[in-house]
């Protein structure tokens, strides 16, 4: 009956004065409420549930829910009977194609904070971005780094895990383009990209700056501008968002402070039979967090939320020094 009314483009006497009985039909248990509403006319109908006239019409006695409503000129006198010809009516039909469904959009606001808001529909969402439609398509559940404008959207809320990884996209790309300068500590000298006859140039963005030392771009982050040095590539470096003036690489070179070591080495373990067994037998699975959450595919800040915490992450147990097994 659906698919026969929308066939048709005309109806005589489009909104007859007949009563109409709403239903409400939960999908998730396939049942009704056996509880209705009533309204003398289809125009009355629409204007309380604020749906169109011509919706309500088309879906009128075809046993087809629109929005978990289901519209009828007769009241229920079977529920078991008409569940199962909602069932019938509906198997097959692209219904959840028409309806418009919520989007969560995140970003990071001015203070540095993610901020979540709730979007009725994805026509909301490209109004608000004044972007078009497929854009939002495009880019709905791809975490493609830049987002919309700075603005990332899902089709549900994100998850504790995936809020972890989803700040720390919003933290590269933060710091991805703040340039950086590299110094031997015992020298002062200049660790650059490349030379030009012009001089040294810093390296373009922090995530550059850690490909070239191989660590995770996070340990440049917390060491910058904290004239503290640092052992990275098996060098002793400090880590600057500006050149120093000579002045300042003078008052430093007979002063440089080091930073307390934060390399931790990891032992990494599987469970077999209730006893830990080591993925690298007798010694530390790896050297650093940084290079186990390259291998293992996951983060730093996860390594160190389940570090000697004794719980499993995806397999895996983490520790700083050797369990008995």
């Amino acid at each position: 009956m659906l698919k026969l009314k929308q066939l048709q483009s005309n109806f005589e006497n489009k909104y007859p004065g007949i009563i109409v009985y709403l239903y409400e039909y939960i999908s998730s248990t396939g049942k009704l409420n056996t509880t209705c509403k009533t309204f003398n006319s289809i125009n009355e109908a629409s204007n309380y549930l604020g749906v169109a006239r011509e919706t309500i019409n088309m879906y009128l006695n075809t046993y087809v829910p629109y929005k978990n409503n289901l519209f009828l000129t007769n009241k229920i006198e079977s529920f078991e009977l008409v569940e199962k010809l909602i069932s019938d009516a509906t198997l097959g039909l692209e219904l959840e194609r028409t309806i418009a469904k919520k989007i969560w959009v995140y970003f990071l606001n001015e203070k540095g904070n993610t901020v979540k808001n709730i979007y009725e529909s994805k026509s909301a969402v490209a109004k608000l971005l004044n972007v078009q439609h497929g854009v939002i398509n495009n880019h709905l559940d791809k975490w493609i780094i830049g987002g919309i404008k700075g603005n990332y959207v899902f089709s549900k809320e994100l998850d504790n895990l995936e809020m972890e990884k989803f700040e720390e996209l919003l933290s590269l790309r933060k710091f991805n383009y703040c340039r950086v300068w590299i110094y031997d500590a015992l020298s002062l000298d200049l660790l650059a990209s490349f030379l030009t006859k012009y001089g040294c140039i810093p390296f373009s963005s922090m995530q550059k700056a850690a490909d070239y030392l191989n660590v995770y771009y996070r340990s440049i982050l917390n060491h910058l501008d904290t004239e503290l040095a640092i052992i990275k590539g098996g060098k002793s470096v400090l880590f600057f968002s500006r050149e120093l003036a000579k002045a300042k690489k003078e008052s430093l070179l007979n002063n440089v402070k080091k930073a307390a070591n934060t390399t931790v080495s990891l032992w990494v373990y599987n469970k077999v039979d209730g006893n830990f067994v080591l993925i690298n037998n007798n010694k530390a699975s790896y050297a650093s967090r940084f290079e186990a959450s390259k291998d293992l595919k996951t983060s730093p800040k996860t390594i160190n939320k389940y570090l000697d915490i004794n719980k499993e992450y995806k397999g895996f147990f983490f520790f700083s020094v050797a369990v008995a097994s």
